[in-house]
């Protein structure tokens, strides 16, 4: 898990430094690798994807996360 973790460390930062200077073509670039590697920690330690959506409903309202209003 520790170069799972180091990995996603470094594509964190990765897409943070393209957001911050690069082209929308870089910061999808980087942001596909910074997914999939917190894809392979999550199968790593034994999370699924429904997991961290259910998460994110049950936060709604509530951390800054609000239901997008429709017109």
């Amino acid at each position: 898990a520790n170069k799972i973790c180091q990995k996603l460390g470094e594509e964190a930062v990765e897409t943070v430094v393209a957001a911050l200077g690069e082209t929308p073509e870089r910061v999808t670039s980087e942001s596909a690798d910074l997914l999939y590697h917190l894809l392979v920690l999550w199968a790593d330690v034994g999370i699924k994807p429904a997991d961290v959506w259910a998460e994110l409903s049950r936060r709604e309202g509530f951390s800054g996360i609000r239901p997008e209003k429709k017109a």
